[in-house]
Order: structure tokens, then sequence, then C-alpha cells
């Protein structure tokens, strides 16, 4: 073997095949991903939106009762890794999907913060616009209402990545991932919550004016008789990880 052991063999001496091989792993790049869903004409909350803690099969806290599938996440647990597996984080990355409207866009991006921790040490906050994901589509059309917008270059190159300064998950150890909107339109664009809806940008005031919400509202996506196709987000890391070999 690899490490210098026997090939294990079973008590009538034909090989194990199905054996775990003791001290070895599989490591391998990987990403690990979970998609935050809101239909069209969501309007946010102040409780952070929490990545990674709602693995495959439960049910999704932030759509329905629609349950998870790998098509939202590959999370096997809830905010962590199950021995043997574990993550060196090289970068992480933020991908909206690709029929999403961009004005939608703009109230997450602009309106919102993220905070990365491990345990309970904040290893990364800040912007989404600073995460790019390197991933996504590109193209053009001549065709009527087609139309892909990204956070960023669809080039692996084109992300922040952390180099020398990348960081270890063990297995078992807690991780999160939280979004947070802190401010409503007033507060944010005016500097006081009470300030008046003349003092946010034309384009915003006119979509919030047709969809009847006030400025003091915190953001709020279009609603689907308005144009809305909802906001799926995808937040990823990628990295190294170590699966079993067997």
């Amino acid at each position: 073997m690899g490490n210098g052991q026997p090939i294990p063999v079973t008590s009538t001496g034909a090989v194990d095949i199905n054996a775990l091989i003791a001290q070895m792993v599989d490591r391998r790049k990987t990403y690990v991903y979970d998609t935050l869903t809101l239909v069209p004409g969501t309007t946010v909350t102040s409780t952070p939106y929490r990545f990674f803690q709602t693995p495959i099969g439960q049910q999704d806290p932030y759509n329905g009762t629609n349950v998870k599938t790998e098509l939202d996440t590959n999370m096997r647990s809830t905010g962590q890794f199950n021995p043997p597996y574990d993550m060196i984080v090289n970068n992480l990355g933020f991908l909206f999907l690709f029929n999403n409207d961009l004005y939608d866009i703009q109230q997450i991006m602009q309106m919102s913060w993220f905070e990365f921790k491990i345990l309970e040490k904040t290893m990364w906050m800040g912007h989404l616009w600073r995460h790019p994901p390197g991933a996504g589509m590109i193209g053009a059309t001549t065709g009527q209402n087609q139309f892909v917008w990204n956070n960023g270059t669809p080039e692996p190159g084109a992300i922040w990545y952390f180099g020398d300064f990348k960081k270890y998950i063990p297995p078992m150890v807690n991780f999160s991932l939280t979004l947070n909107f802190p401010e409503s339109y007033n507060a944010y664009y005016t500097g006081s919550a009470a300030g008046t809806a003349t003092s946010i940008p034309a384009d915003i005031n006119a979509e919030l004016a047709a969809a009847g919400v006030a400025a003091t509202a915190l953001p709020t996506i279009k609603a689907q008789g308005r144009g809305g196709r909802g906001i799926k987000l995808i937040a990823f890391m990628n990295g190294l990880s170590d699966a079993p070999v067997q």
C-alpha cells in the first residue's frame, strides 16, 4: 500500500476490497456551496440569513417548506464537516444565478454585509463585491428579454485568493456564514431613518412607489408582477478537502 502497510485481507485471506485504509486520505480540490433563495417580492429580514446550516434533505427556512437537494447545497451536516472530511479554504465566492434581475442583485450587493466565522472567531467580513465568484456565464444576444447579470468575471483567476492566509476547518468544528441587512432605504441613502423618499435615487424611489414599499423598509426585491424573478445567491468555499480512501 502507499503507506507501506500490507493490503487489508479478510479472515479467509481474501483481499478486503471494502476496507477503509487507516492513515490515508483522498485529498482533492473541491468546493462547498449553499444557496439562499428569496421569492419575488421578498422584503429581507433584520435577522441574519445563515448559509451552510441546512443540509441536504432538510427544509429550507427561507424558501417555504421546500427540501434542500444537491442542487442547493452539498452540506451533509449543520455547520460542520463529519470526520474524516475537512477543508483548507482558499477563497470565498458569491454567485447570483443568471436570470436574477439586475435591480434585485443591486439591492443585495449594496445593502448587505457578510461575516464568516470558524468557531466564534470572525475570519472574514465585509461586502459581497470583494469576493467575486470567478465563475458563471458570459455571452450576448439579439433576442428580447434575454440577459445575464453576474457580480464578477466568469474566469477562475478572477477571485480574491487568500494565498498564505488561507484557513483550515477541521472535522467537527463549527463554521458559519451570515448575510446581514442592517439598514432601511432611508437609513442607507439619507443617513437617517426619518429621511424623505425624495432623497432616495429616482429609479429606486420609483420602484418602491410602484410596489407600495415604504422608504422605511428593508431592501425589497421586485414582485413577480413587476418583472421580479426572485434571488438565488450561491455562497461557496473553494479549497482542498480530505476524504476517506476505500
